[in-house]
């Protein structure tokens, strides 16, 4: 294949997870056979997943993307059985748990008058993570659920439908399961978590500064910048993207001084040392932190780069996997300014796409990317699987403000997240 053509699929890749990221995200859940893949594609009106009457046939999480008015864009998991003891059974179990992480709503599937410990693990999980919960009988042209069931899964979820792959009416269910949806989701689900909202306002100006370099997507911006432009759109306010070699020549001939500079990580350090100290700045890979996850906590993470000595452990996480190129940021740069800043023998190790450990005592500190491909749900499980073992997490964009020195200066526009890391400086 052509390289043009290879970064083509790669980008179209990274695009449709990037799409996942934004749209509301649903598991479905339940034992081998139990009818996940039906109602998967009874609902996408596709045939995304194989369905049959052999179980385990679902081996991987399969999802399907779609538009759900009025929620907008949704996407549909559909996993392997719960109770798979076929010989690759765990690892599907362990990718099941994983969008059970990552799902803003869970979908229980389950037989009539068949309910047990794999069901009530799933009940369990959602209950921990705090995710809405429905439950859905399957099969209910096979079998009927008796009274004394129904009133069974009540004690688990208040809500409940009824599903059969040949009587059930396509309109009806996802009418009733749409209903349910707006019920237990906040309105503007997705964009109520944007940082920008909170920062600027109509007529406000912006500029965007984005260097193209050999990271950046031919033709293309990546998707924090993407996404940031939009925000800013949304907000009716106004904005100039331009390379670093044209921010100050910007900044002087502006008439109208702005509000908020957002730049890229890599150029911060330059870009700050541009920038009037009234003007405030802040990074793409920052704003994501804020957007996607506790912007707090992994600032007052980014303290533990202070004091890392020689054999330390550090792992450098990445949500999405791409081919790393000669000076990609995760395994060359931030490995290398890491360091050089602490000035010691730091071991680094590297997580990409779903791989992050399970197991995070060794490490004296974890630095995610942005999470593009991650939705908030996800990166807030990461967050939490780092808090409850003790370690440390920050993101990149506040690492490397850390290491250029303009940490102060880049957090200013999130006052309790720079108050939380000087605290955690401090201590």
């Amino acid at each position: 294949m052509p390289q043009n053509d290879k970064k083509s699929v790669r980008d179209d890749k990274f695009k449709k997870g990037f799409m996942k990221s934004l749209s509301i995200q649903i598991g479905i859940f339940g034992k081998t056979n139990a009818g996940k893949s039906s109602l998967m594609n009874f609902i996408t009106g596709q045939d995304a997943s194989v369905v049959s009457e052999v179980a385990g046939t679902t081996t991987d999480v399969v999802s399907k993307q779609m538009e759900l008015n009025p929620l907008g864009p949704v996407t549909f998991f559909d996993t392997a059985g719960l109770n798979d003891s076929s010989e690759l059974g765990k690892a599907r179990i362990e990718k099941t748990n994983q969008t059970l992480d990552s799902s803003d709503v869970v979908l229980l599937m389950c037989e009539a008058d068949n309910f047990n410990k794999f069901e009530e693990s799933i009940v369990k999980g959602a209950k921990k993570r705090k995710t809405p919960l429905i439950i859905i009988v399957s099969k209910t042209d096979l079998k009927k659920p008796s009274k004394k069931f129904l009133e069974q899964l009540k004690s688990y979820s208040s809500h409940i439908l009824s599903f059969s792959a040949k009587n059930s009416d396509r309109d009806d269910f996802l009418n009733d399961l749409k209903k349910i949806l707006v019920s237990v989701l906040p309105d503007n689900f997705i964009e109520e978590h944007f940082a920008l909202k909170s920062i600027l306002k109509k007529d406000d100006t912006a500029i965007l500064v984005v260097p193209i370099d050999s990271g950046a997507p031919r033709g293309k911006l990546i998707m924090p910048q993407v996404l940031a432009l939009r925000q800013i759109l949304d907000l009716n306010a106004c904005a100039y993207v331009l390379q670093d070699s044209e921010y100050k020549n910007a900044l002087d001939n502006l008439k109208t001084i702005p509000y908020l500079v957002i730049a890229d990580s890599q150029v911060i350090k330059n870009v700050a040392a541009q920038t009037p100290s009234y003007i405030r700045l802040t990074s793409f890979s920052i704003l994501s932190a804020a957007d996607k996850g506790d912007i707090v906590e992994m600032a007052k993470g980014a303290a533990a780069l202070q004091g890392l000595k020689s054999g330390d452990k550090v792992l450098i996480a990445e949500a999405c996997t791409h081919h790393a190129m000669s000076d990609d940021i995760g395994k060359v740069k931030i490995p290398q300014w890491l360091k050089e800043f602490a000035n010691a023998d730091i071991i680094v190790k590297h997580s990409s796409g779903a791989d992050f450990p399970k197991d995070l005592k060794s490490y004296k500190l974890v630095i995610h990317c942005g999470g593009c491909t991650l939705n908030r749900k996800g990166m807030l499980a990461r967050i939490n699987k780092a808090a409850e073992t003790g370690v440390p997490i920050t993101n990149y964009g506040i690492a490397i403000a850390v290491f250029g020195g303009v940490i102060d200066k880049v957090l200013e526009v999130f006052p309790e997240a720079l108050k939380a890391y000087k605290s955690a400086v401090e201590k």
